[in-house]
Order: C-alpha cells, then sequence, then structure tokens
C-alpha cells in the first residue's frame, strides 16, 4: 500500500473535531495533540500534512518526521473518526511511517538500535534467544511438544524485562493451576514484530510474521495465549497480511475468564479493594476486549470495580505507544500520571492492568519518577546499544533513588498477577 492508496481516506477529513475529545464526556482524547498544542499534532492536522504531500505542498523532510513519529498510536482518534466519518485516520500515519522508513527519514535515532537488534538477533532487547526460557523453573520440560493444546507465546518483553518476568510466572501458575496442557516456545520464539511494526519497518515486520506463522501453525496447536497486549493484537490482526494463522489466539484476560467459567480454575480468596480499570490501547480498540477483564475482576470477593471517566473506547492511553517511553520518556509519564490521577479521581485505592508489559513499565516510571533516567538512558543507547539490556536492571536499581517516595497514592497491579494471587 502506498499513500496514495490512502487518497479516498485523506480527502474526506470534514474537519469535525471528533479526533480530538471523547464523545461521551467532552475530554482530551489525543495525547499528542495535548501535549504539544498545534493541529499538527492532532489527527487532523496529520491528514493535512499527508494531503499537502499528495498535492506536491509539502516534502518529505524531518519536519515531516516529527509530526508523525510524535504520536502514541493509541487509536483513540481512529476509534471517534470512524464511528463519526466511517474513517481510519490510523492507517494514513502508518503509512506515512512505513514511506519515511524508505526515505531515510526514520525510524527516530533513539530507536534505531531495536531494529538492528530485531534483524539481528529476532528480538529487540540486544540479547541472544537463547536466553529465552530462564524464568522458567523446568525450562525443557515446558518446551511445546507437537499436538499440544495451547501454546504460550510469551513476548519479548515477559522474557526480556526484570520487571515484567512477574506476569510471565504468573500466567504459567494459573495455566498450571488449571490443569491446561501447554508450552512455549523457548529459543525458537521470534519476536512477534510488533516494536519494528509501530516505527513502520515493514519489511522486518513481514519476515518476524511469516516466521512465527510458519513454525506455530507446524505445531498443531489449538489455542495460542499471549499475557501482552501488543503480541495477541498482531497475532489477530497483523499477521494475516502475510501469511493465515491456524489456533485461535486469546489474551490471557480472555483465556482465564474462560477457565473459570468451565470450573477449571477456581478463586479461592477475597480481595478487599476498590479497584479500577485501565484499558491499553492494544486490547482494547485495537482488538475489541473490554468486558473480559472486568468481568473477570467482578469474579474476585470483596473487589469494588469503579470506573474512570474515560474508559473503554475512550480510554485515556497510558502515553508509552508509538515507541515513546523511549524518544520522548517525559511526556510518556506525564500522559501516564494523567491516567493516574483520574483513577485517583474515580476512587480507586488501586489501579489493575489486564496484562499489558509496556502500560505496567510506564505507570511505574510514572509513579517512581524516573523519566530522567529514562531520557539518559535513551540517549546511552543511542550511542552504546549494548546498554539495553540492562534496562530492567536499571529500572530497578535506579527507580528508588530518583524519587523516595510515590508521585501518586495509588498501586498499579498487573491482572494476571491478581488472579495468581487469589487462585
Amino acid at each position: 500500500m502506498a499513500l496514495e492508496d490512502l487518497k479516498s481516506q485523506i480527502y474526506h477529513c470534514s474537519k469535525c473535531g471528533s479526533c480530538r475529545v471523547a464523545y461521551r464526556q467532552s475530554l482530551p482524547t489525543c495525547p499528542a495533540g495535548e501535549k504539544f498544542g498545534f493541529e499538527s499534532f492532532f489527527a487532523i492536522g496529520k491528514n493535512a500534512i499527508a494531503r499537502a504531500i499528495l498535492e506536491g505542498d509539502l516534502e518529505w523532510n524531518e519536519k515531516t518526521a516529527e509530526r508523525v513519529y510524535n504520536c502514541t498510536l493509541c487509536g483513540a482518534c481512529d476509534a471517534h473518526c470512524y464511528a463519526a466519518m466511517g474513517l481510519h485516520p490510523l492507517e494514513t500515519y502508518m503509512e506515512m511511517r512505513r514511506e519515511l522508513v524508505k526515505r531515510g527519514l526514520g525510524p527516530p535515532p533513539q530507536v534505531k538500535p531495536l531494529v538492528d537488534s530485531t534483524k539481528a538477533n529476532d528480538n529487540p532487547f540486544m540479547t541472544s534467544n537463547k536466553n529465552r526460557g530462564k524464568w522458567l523453573k523446568k525450562k525443557e520440560e515446558k518446551k511445546i511438544k507437537q499436538g499440544q493444546e495451547v501454546l504460550f507465546f510469551v513476548g519479548c518483553s515477559l522474557e526480556f524485562d526484570a520487571n515484567a518476568n512477574s506476569i510471565a510466572k504468573a500466567t504459567a501458575s494459573i495455566l498450571d493451576k488449571a490443569g491446561v496442557d501447554w508450552g512455549v516456545l523457548g529459543e525458537d520464539e521470534v519476536c512477534c514484530g510488533f516494536p519494528v511494526y509501530e516505527l513502520g519497518e515493514e519489511e522486518e515486520f513481514a519476515r518476524l510474521a511469516k516466521k512465527n506463522v510458519e513454525a506455530i501453525n507446524k505445531l498443531g496447536v489449538k489455542t495460542i495465549i499471549a499475557s501482552c497486549t501488543a503480541c495477541q493484537m498482531v497475532m489477530k490482526k497483523l499477521w494475516s497480511k502475510y501469511a493465515q494463522l491456524e489456533p485461535e489466539v486469546l489474551h490471557i484476560t480472555e483465556f482465564a475468564l474462560r477457565l473459570l467459567k468451565e470450573d477449571k480454575l477456581k478463586i479461592k480468596k477475597e480481595y478487599k479493594k476498590t479497584i479500577t480499570v485501565h484499558d491499553p490501547c492494544m486490547l482494547g480498540r485495537y482488538t475489541g476486549v473490554y468486558e473480559e477483564p472486568r468481568e473477570l475482576l467482578k469474579m474476585i470477593p470483596g473487589i469494588e470495580l469503579v470506573e474512570m471517566e474515560r474508559n473503554r473506547e475512550e480510554a485515556w492511553c497510558c502515553g508509552a505507544g508509538g515507541s515513546q517511553v523511549l524518544c520522548n520518556p517525559e511526556w510518556s509519564s506525564e500522559t501516564a500520571s494523567a491516567r493516574l490521577e483520574e483513577a485517583i479521581n474515580a476512587g480507586a485505592k488501586e489501579m489493575v492492568v489486564p496484562s499489558c508489559p509496556t502500560c505496567m513499565m510506564n505507570f511505574d516510571m510514572a509513579l517512581h519518577g524516573y523519566a530522567n533516567m529514562a531520557k539518559a538512558y535513551g540517549a546511552v543507547l543511542e550511542k552504546a546499544p549494548v546498554a539495553m539490556k540492562f534496562l530492567g536492571t536499571a529500572q530497578k536499581l535506579s527507580s528508588p533513588f530518583m524519587k523516595m517516595r510515590k508521585t501518586a497514592d495509588i498501586e498499579v497491579i498487573d491482572s494476571t498477577e491478581l488472579l495468581d494471587q487469589v487462585t
């Protein structure tokens, strides 16, 4: 696809402004527009840039790249524009990113090492795939076998980020409690491709999609589960552009709810907290999974669920998407802080995130105030890519010293870890 192929969408923008605010509350919905203020950072403006390029009034250059890459790709504008006008502006931004990559104007320098690592190692964490599975107690026993029922597609973050290993362990614990016949690919697993996809590196994404689908289809598994919202979204929606995946794909919240309803997993403890649910963009707006996490939480005795003003389709992004957590960590953290404040204003004592390691990392950054550390790390990464492998450790070591107390009076917990606690 080329930008020219999206001409009909681009020219049908009526400048109605539905991409600016949430429908029901008339509250801000675009993190980039709210942060930078100029119309060119909203969907209306980016669409106008695309039109000007098509008409020859603007050129592809660094200023164009700045506008296109300063976006969390949260999809709020897409959800609102489709409801109002039947258009998908997100398709335009993604095509613009692909074109910028082709012209050598993207991705941003801070994330180029991630792309290089993905090409060299099949993961963006600058480490060998042989290091996958270290979080498993019995690594060899859990290697997927031909014809097993369930494949747990772990994903790069849960494998290599020390802060996200706990989500992988909680997932494994729940599967074992429910007696599920499951396994992992281990060192044979390769990145789902989302980190390079969102940057516009389409050729590399196509390679990973084809490699994944070919390997997984040979196994004969019936179901793939992912405890990463990006992994599940890519498998459900994007791999099919290059190859047809045969097994059913479910996010862990969808699968765990099924296990509870089938009485294979039993809740044994109370959890007496007032909680609210954050809707990760990849799980919510991208794949439409909103009710399953809420239904699951309501099954836990003692929980009082309250909703934030912006929820489901209108949920405010955590701020990490589009690689902003590395390219613009301070802005990313500001966006997350706004969400934490919204959760506090709803009366919640805890905000539950339906297993999204990127959301969890960004909220942790906002809670403990180490965005400056992340910014410094990004500068180091750009010059010394080998530093990438130390991200998880650096976060754990730095956060207590960057700010000794939390910046917001609320806890953030992963839904899978919470479920593991009460089952």
